[in-house]
């Protein structure tokens, strides 16, 4: 193991059955395609792939299918969890291959990486269900001689939008509730609000870096009231993730915005 882990985390990737279908003017998966080859020109060591949910718009199998072969032809293991726009159970039976991976827990040098699902089925908002916080404490209590980044859809915090913040996590102080036990938390990485986000949270007994990433084709406009497209190009988060705990990350974007969204469409 190198002195550092090197993780790619993509995001909100949003692939349609039709290949050719667009989501607010951007081509899905032309936009998420041109990410992957940005990581493989721009990064020199990809340890590993994390993808933080929406990957499918419209959860067909095809889809599925489709990230997985764009997946596998990057030969790095991917780690894949849902979002609210997903299937589990299609992304179960269509998702898995040799570098594409539905586990919940990964050991990588000092650190554990830990996988949950904040999905309500039917709905757009986060919610941990008990069952997951309580693998949550079982699997932190665990791993107190490891450094821990946790990993779901929504986000963890609010973001400075109220449109989006009532659509993330609406059980927010259970799951901090639970992290202030364990002091070896140090990231909480999540997707959904489309857009850059990195803030220091602090709880009662520790300090957690919770980061919010771009999407790989349409991006939300931060630190807006109302919902908003914003003109800024498709990225994704790389993580540096060190062996003494700490971290760095950086926001990568696509130099060239061929992919142009459609400032005028409402809705999510």
């Amino acid at each position: 193991m190198s002195s550092s882990i090197s993780i790619a985390q993509i995001t909100d990737t949003h692939l349609f059955e039709d290949i050719d279908q667009y989501l607010v003017g951007i081509p899905t998966d032309r936009s998420f395609k041109a990410v992957l080859a940005e990581i493989k020109q721009n990064i020199s060591k990809v340890d590993l792939l994390l993808l933080t949910g929406d990957l499918s718009q419209d959860s067909s199998a095809a889809s599925y299918q489709r990230l997985r072969d764009h997946l596998d032809k990057h030969e790095i293991p991917a780690y894949c969890l849902a979002g609210n726009h997903d299937d589990w159970q299609i992304m179960q039976t269509h998702l898995p291959s040799k570098y594409v991976h539905l586990k919940r827990s990964l050991n990588i040098g000092n650190w554990q990486i830990l996988l949950l699902s904040s999905v309500v089925v039917g709905a757009v908002h986060g919610y941990l269900a008990d069952a997951e916080l309580a693998w949550l404490d079982q699997s932190l209590n665990a791993a107190r001689d490891r450094h821990i980044l946790i990993a779901f859809h929504h986000p963890a915090i609010p973001i400075g939008s109220p449109w989006m913040d009532g659509i993330c996590l609406t059980n927010q102080d259970q799951f901090w509730e639970i992290c202030d036990r364990y002091p070896q938390i140090k990231v909480v990485l999540n997707g959904h609000a489309h857009q850059d986000f990195d803030k220091i949270h602090q709880t009662t007994h520790n300090s957690v870096r919770c980061l919010v990433s771009p999407s790989t084709c349409v991006q939300f406009q931060p630190q807006n009231p109302n919902f908003q497209i914003d003109n800024q190009s498709a990225g994704f988060r790389h993580l540096e993730l060190f062996s003494d705990g700490s971290m760095q990350t950086k926001i990568h974007r696509l130099k060239h915005n061929r992919f142009i969204a459609n400032l005028h469409a409402i809705g999510y």
